[in-house]
């Protein structure tokens, strides 16, 4: 970001954010996973509360879900629609639900949880990729700051996936999306569509599943083509589970529970940072990241 105009700098950060906070989804998936296997999955605790926490970080707080990830999948299956192509915002859910079935007490199912966690990373691959290719193409037909740093932000938020599967299609959109450069030579888009086209099935995509961008003016032109000889099968969702019954709670005096979330704050208060503050391997290098770029961008 050296040097890199201010409309760079603020759009990175702002799409940072969310990717960051998609990152900690899947830290909460992995977390229900790692829960369910340890036979920690009571229903409120455990490996299910976990698996919600996830797909809270995913959704957000609104009631549409549009200023979280979630709204991004939907505003990149609108720019991708067409035959075949996957509805990520549709189908995620579905997929949430058959999770959330499969860490709980009662239906626990360690396999399924897993197949249902795996494509859910599947569907937010998508997301960026759609994203990637949508803001490359528009760099290089009329190159513009902001664009091109949507591009890089998002696909950012996928490119350790990319490259665990395909590693010279992750360098090509990350070299094509590179935020220093200033401007995205012409022949890039073709030329880093075709290698994503390679690493679809590696990542147990295809080209129909993904779309092709509805305003697009280059694809046309690439050498490359969509050719799928067997469609893409997703494993099944579900419909959301049935809320847990609470008629059993008994009435709570409210000024006892007052007095006691003021013990629990004062506790909570005296509790060595070390115990109370908690990452797992994973999440500290990303961390430790977002924390540097968060300086660089601002600095």
């Amino acid at each position: 970001f050296a040097g890199a105009m201010r409309t760079k700098r603020v759009t990175s950060l702002k799409k940072l954010v969310v990717g960051l906070c998609n990152f900690y989804a899947s830290h909460e998936l992995e977390s229900a996973i790692k829960k369910l296997e340890n036979g920690d999955s009571a229903d409120g605790s455990g490996s299910t509360l976990a698996w919600d926490e996830g797909m809270a970080f995913y959704y957000g707080s609104e009631p549409d879900g549009t200023e979280a990830a979630f709204g991004e999948a939907a505003e990149y299956d609108a720019d991708f629609e067409s035959n075949g192509s996957i509805a990520v915002s549709t189908e995620i859910v579905s997929q949430f639900n058959a999770g959330l079935h499969f860490v709980r007490n009662s239906t626990a199912n360690l396999t399924n949880a897993i197949g249902a966690r795996d494509t859910i990373y599947k569907l937010w691959a998508l997301t960026y990729i759609r994203a990637a290719l949508k803001y490359v193409e528009l760099s290089e037909t009329s190159y513009d700051g902001k664009v091109h740093a949507e591009g890089f932000a998002w696909y950012m938020a996928i490119d350790g996936f990319v490259a665990s599967y395909h590693a010279s299609a992750a360098k090509a959109m990350r070299d094509a999306l590179n935020i220093s450069k200033p401007s995205v030579l012409s022949g890039t888009f073709c030329a880093v569509r075709d290698q994503i086209l390679q690493a679809l099935p590696a990542m147990g995509l295809d080209c129909k599943a993904l779309g092709t961008y509805k305003d697009s003016t280059l694809t046309a032109t690439c050498p490359s083509v969509c050719i799928v000889s067997t469609p893409l099968h997703l494993p099944a969702g579900r419909s959301p589970a049935a809320e847990m019954n609470a008629s059993a709670s008994s009435n709570l005096d409210c000024s006892m529970a007052a007095d006691t979330a003021a013990a629990n704050a004062a506790a909570k208060e005296t509790t060595p940072i070390s115990a109370a503050v908690s990452f797992s391997g994973a999440s500290m290098p990303l961390m430790a990241f977002s924390l540097a770029a968060w300086a660089t961008v601002w600095i």
